[in-house]
């Protein structure tokens, strides 16, 4: 799931995610939450993370996901 790998990425790379909701105009409630699997994560805020992360939006995102949609 994205969700997953965005929050290990955030772990391995010991980035806070209050710092990337903040970057990406989320709540730190909001982001945490999207990170646990409690809510979705909307198109608009998976773009808003990856550009508050510095990153290509296909990071996350790979065939395994592709194909579950």
């Amino acid at each position: 799931m994205i969700y997953q790998r965005i929050a290990e990425y955030l772990t391995e790379k010991g980035i806070k995610q209050s710092i990337v909701a903040e970057k990406a105009g989320l709540s730190r409630m909001a982001m945490s939450e999207a990170l646990r699997g409690k809510r979705k994560i909307e198109v608009e805020e998976y773009a808003a993370i990856c550009e508050a992360l510095e990153l290509p939006p296909e990071k996350f995102i790979n065939e395994d996901t592709m194909a579950s949609s």
